[in-house]
């Protein structure tokens, strides 16, 4: 297990290295990274990421660094992609929590935070701030390597995390609402169930078109991001009975604002946690939130059609993607509401995106409106119809599973 120590503590440092060391895990001294003196942050960063983190701090001001060490310490141990993070709190509890906080932003790696005991309030604060586990620093080698027993424990306990497909179109009318809800009701027929989230925040429509009411809604969750649990957010879902667990869509535009990026990891993280699948059908605009879940992602589709303006769009999306680090490989380009007439053909549209298309969903509205009208996936009402056939078809090549028995 690849391990980093964030301290500014010398002593409490060599201790937790040496546990970790002594556990097993892999921590050379170069993982070991102060709060303030950012300068020996980037030795505590893999090789291959080190004129990344050069870059990134070459554009920063020196007095940017001092004043926001906490977000610079936490961005460089991301770069070497650990999956434990041992966070020591002394002797500048409040720095560290900052830097606590800001982990649980960029990383789904464990943090393990070692302190002092004595104080129930400060542990609160760091348990309620994410951190995995709470070692006590006046009993460190017993503590931390029973913390360290329990995580071992956790991990070996816990299932694969489920996979996450978004589902992105670069303009409206492109149908990745539909697309979503299909995908995740065949997705839910092969694992007996699937988690739909519904990030369209201003249009969101999934529950209209699963004809459900829900109680709850994505602001409410995000409202209690600092309380959410497992328990709470199975109560925030809709199931539908195809199988599909709805995280729906804010009720009222002046709801959209209680949407944090936070908010949505969490349901995310905890999502993957319950389900084998979750669909995301995300908007257009690149806000955190949405950023969020395509950072995350496994695979995200790019839905469009074969007309100008969704080329265009789609190009722009693409090189948008690229921006933010998203892998090509995580990238598929979906056409729906194939064969319409006068549209582009797809082998100059594949041409001008200098991309394969990954799958063709022909056009059909009356089956496909009648579905959505009556509030009824149309992998549902029409199976025999020739387009629920292709979404089935999409829903086996996004599987990256084994059916459930």
């Amino acid at each position: 297990m690849r391990a980093f120590i964030i301290s500014d503590h010398e002593t409490l440092s060599t201790g937790v290295r040496q546990v970790l060391l002594h556990e097993g895990l892999d921590c050379p001294a170069s993982h070991v990274v102060s709060l303030v003196g950012y300068q020996s942050l980037i030795g505590g960063v893999a090789p291959s990421q080190v004129s990344h983190v050069h870059s990134f701090t070459s554009s920063i001001p020196q007095q940017a660094k001092r004043d926001n060490s906490p977000a610079l310490a936490a961005q460089a141990v991301v770069q070497g992609r650990p999956e434990l993070v041992v966070l020591v709190l002394s002797p500048d509890p409040e720095r560290s929590l900052a830097v606590l906080a800001e982990l649980r932003l960029l990383t789904p790696a464990r943090c393990l935070v070692v302190g002092p005991a004595s104080d129930p309030r400060l542990m609160l604060r760091a348990l309620r701030s994410g951190a995995t586990d709470y070692a006590d620093e006046n009993e460190l080698k017993a503590e931390l390597s029973v913390a360290l027993g329990r995580l071992r424990a956790d991990i070996a306990g816990q299932a694969e995390p489920g996979r996450t497909i978004a589902m992105l179109a670069p303009n409206g009318g492109s149908g990745s609402s539909t697309l979503a809800v299909n995908v995740a009701t065949m997705l839910a027929s092969k694992h007996k169930t699937a988690l739909l989230i519904d990030l369209n925040l201003e249009t969101g429509d999934l529950a209209t078109l699963l004809d459900l009411k829900p109680t709850h809604t994505l602001a409410e969750v995000c409202q209690n991001a600092a309380r959410l649990d497992r328990s709470m957010l199975e109560r925030s879902l809709v199931k539908h009975k195809s199988g599909v667990h709805l995280l729906a869509a804010p009720r009222t535009l002046s709801d959209v604002a209680h949407v944090t990026a936070d908010g949505v990891r969490q349901a995310l993280t905890l999502g993957r946690a319950l389900f084998p699948y979750v669909v995301v059908d995300l908007d257009h605009t690149f806000r955190a939130e949405q950023t969020q879940v395509i950072s995350q992602a496994d695979l995200i589709l790019l839905v469009l059609r074969l007309d100008f303006t969704s080329l265009r769009n789609t190009q722009r999306y693409l090189d948008h993607l690229g921006r933010l680090g998203i892998a090509s490989d995580r990238v598929r380009v979906v056409v729906n509401r194939y064969g319409q007439p006068k549209e582009v053909p797809a082998a100059k549209a594949e041409e001008a995106l200098g991309m394969k298309f990954f799958h063709y969903i022909p056009d059909e509205p009356k089956t496909i409106n009648r579905a959505n009208n009556n509030g009824v996936p149309a992998v549902l009402e029409s199976p025999s119809a020739r387009v629920c056939r292709s979404l089935a078809t999409l829903a086996v090549n996004v599987n990256g599973r084994h059916h459930a028995q």
